[in-house]
């Protein structure tokens, strides 16, 4: 059965985004998009965190490419379930980081509000994860 045009086209332009936002970061990394300077409207503490995860050297890249693979995911109808799982933590770290070291709430909120009506949506995918029955041992 598919999703109404209103799921699906909240599904595609938040997927949609992940991509273009993912890839784009990957191809800064890369040297092929200057440098955007995200730290010239951000909080000291906010600055020195998101220098704290370039320095890394992986969870930049680790991010983007979660943000890839959600974007894909939300896609399809199939796999959205996958995709809120996938952008979950990332998001909590996106909304924690917006709103305790910088007061763009409505940054956080902008980022945060698809991804909950998704995960509402596609809700029972998560099924199995709250009535896990494990196998009975032999004895």
């Amino acid at each position: 059965m598919k999703d109404p045009i209103g799921w699906r086209l909240l599904r595609w332009l938040y997927g949609g985004y992940f991509i273009l936002l993912g890839v784009a970061t990957e191809l800064q990394m890369l040297g092929f998009f200057p440098d955007p300077n995200w730290d010239k409207g951000m909080s000291a503490q906010s600055a020195a965190f998101l220098d704290a995860m370039l320095k890394t050297g992986y969870l930049l890249p680790l991010i983007a490419l979660v943000w890839i693979a959600s974007g894909v995911a939300f896609l399809f109808q199939r796999t959205a379930p996958l995709g809120v799982a996938l952008l979950t933590p990332v998001m909590v770290n996106i909304v924690l980081a917006d709103t305790l070291l910088d007061t763009v709430y409505l940054w956080a909120a902008a980022h945060a509000a698809p991804l909950d009506l998704l995960a509402w949506r596609y809700r029972s995918g998560f099924r199995g994860l709250w009535n896990y029955t494990p196998p009975a041992m032999a004895v």
